[in-house]
């Protein structure tokens, strides 16, 4: 119930200022066709909205349609609306390929964006290269995705990755366990494919840095057995755990983890650990860091995105399954202006040879269609924040 008290009657004055403020308003919003079957840009977005992940699906989804209206406010994609059509991929491979198809077929967008796990967007890939549609990735990290676009260029150049591919990601753990001074680390977390492939790229560039794995395992996403693999994490004395799971399961795996060894440091490579909704819940016996593609204060884009996304959504984000997708849908839309066209071939020749502001930073692509994250020059870099009773505070990449 809406409990704000509002005033009986307007003097005259306060309706002259209303007025004028109404007549800015109207003269200020952009002004587009009438909406007709194909007026509006669509945009297909694919993530999970139930299931497991259902969580980061809806921040996903919520940040692109939140990233189309910004697009509206600056006046559309060449004059025309953008418009997000969201599809539920369930978390499950047919399904988000099923929906990548009954969205280029039946709601006529005109690029994809997705999805949400690596399996899932594999299948997606396939749609988006049979009918030629520009398909952004923005979370999904399996090296296969830019190994097609590298081996059949004249099948997969339709894709691109905003995202971190997994080599990237491992460079960018490995950076802030060697700022901390780690030299043992347990890596733990949900037993999906691109978390097997992240704990085996984490072991190979932490090698090249001094640092060894002391425990490696993995629970089930659908029946996770936290009991063991905790007891066995901390009884392996690591400097840190890293925590390898983006969904709700993370939360009561730090929990059980707490109850065993209450001050062991904890590294959450994002997702649920990044929600300041749950942050009152955590145990913070111990540290925890939270790594992120961005996080209000890293910059004034970063600011200025969880300003409107907290206001938009009644929460903040979390700065990562909706940062990305964030960035994606506004990438996709500088392409096609860049371009002057929604044509496919316009929006790759752009991708491939631009440069795009984000909420994260400046995005270019390499020849595999992978932005550049890392931490040489010009590289995107990412952040780790750490809680505390009083919030989150930055604390890598050193400011």
């Amino acid at each position: 119930m809406d409990t704000r008290s509002y005033p009986r009657t307007l003097f005259p004055g306060s309706l002259i200022v209303l007025s004028a403020v109404f007549l800015h308003a109207i003269i200020a919003m952009p002004v587009f066709p009438a909406d007709k079957p194909g007026d509006a840009v669509r945009i297909g977005v694919l993530a999970p909205l139930s299931g497991p992940y259902a969580a980061g699906g809806t921040s996903f989804v919520q940040a692109a349609t939140l990233a189309a209206e910004q697009a509206n406010s600056e006046g559309g994609v060449l004059g025309r609306r953008v418009e997000v059509v969201a599809a539920d991929t369930q978390g499950r491979v047919d399904v988000a390929k099923s929906e990548a198809l009954r969205l280029v077929s039946r709601e006529k967008v005109s690029a994809l964006v997705g999805a949400y796990l690596s399996e899932e967007t594999v299948g997606v890939m396939e749609v988006a290269a049979s009918h030629r549609k520009v398909l952004i990735v923005p979370v999904a990290a399996t090296a296969e995705i830019t190994d097609r676009v590298r081996d059949e260029p004249a099948r997969y150049r339709y894709v691109f990755r905003v995202g971190y591919s997994i080599p990237q990601w491992a460079e960018l753990v490995v950076a802030f366990l060697s700022d901390r001074s780690v030299r043992r680390y347990a890596f733990v977390g949900a037993g999906i494919r691109w978390n097997r492939e992240l704990g085996d790229a984490l072991g190979r560039t932490a090698a090249r840095a001094g640092i060894s794995p002391a425990y490696v395992s993995y629970y089930s996403p659908g029946n996770p057995a936290f009991d063991p693999v905790a007891v066995a994490a901390a009884g392996s004395a690591p400097d840190i755990v890293v925590l390898g799971d983006p969904g709700r399961n993370s939360v009561s795996f730090l929990k059980r983890l707490r109850e065993v060894a209450p001050g062991l440091p904890v590294f959450s490579i994002g997702g649920a650990l990044g929600d300041a909704r749950l942050a009152a819940s955590l145990p913070l016996s111990g540290p925890l860091f939270v790594q992120a593609a961005a996080w209000s204060g890293a910059s004034a884009a970063a600011t200025e995105y969880a300003v409107r996304y907290e206001r938009r959504y009644g929460a903040p984000p979390v700065g990562y399954s909706d940062t990305l997708p964030y960035d994606a849908v506004g990438v996709l839309a500088a392409a096609w202006r860049k371009a002057g066209s929604l044509d496919a071939a316009g929006a790759i020749a752009a991708l491939e040879m631009g440069a795009f502001q984000g909420v994260a930073g400046t995005y270019r692509f390499d020849a595999d269609h992978q932005a550049r994250w890392g931490t040489g020059p010009g590289d995107l870099r990412g952040t780790v924040v750490r809680w505390e009773r009083d919030g989150a505070r930055i604390v890598f990449p050193p400011r």
